[in-house]
């Protein structure tokens, strides 16, 4: 449903039917979406803040564990990404289902708590 209220043409009908109705403004929310629409301001649209995992040891970053594929969406408490120290893969759990935005770069050396990957609300 938020997808099709982040449509411009959706905003300006809901901006219509507020001047219409001798209001100023609407705010709709559901989960981490906030959208105002204020009559001639136009609308703002806020996205969740991204979250960053962190890489839980210094080491190689890897985007998914040598056998699997990387995902781009993880459930709550998946492994989301991989440091690899030497033979030992420890893995970086997302603390919130969600989509990746950003990843460190295949195989960098990271540090301890260095951005390992960003995830966001889906």
């Amino acid at each position: 449903m938020m997808d099709r209220l982040t449509d411009p043409e959706t905003l300006r009908d809901l901006a219509r039917w507020l001047e219409a109705a001798s209001l100023s403004s609407i705010e709709i929310t559901q989960g981490d979406t906030r959208i105002v629409v204020r009559v001639g301001a136009g609308a703002e649209v806020a996205r969740p803040q991204a979250t960053e995992i962190t890489a839980p040891i210094a080491g190689h970053a890897l985007n998914a564990h040598p056998l699997r594929a990387a995902s781009t969406d993880v459930a709550a408490g998946e492994a989301a990404g991989f440091v690899r120290v030497g033979p030992v893969l420890v893995p970086a759990l997302a603390p919130r289902a969600g989509h990746v935005t950003g990843r460190a770069a295949e195989g960098a050396l990271i540090g301890f708590g260095d951005t390992l990957l960003s995830l966001e609300a889906k």
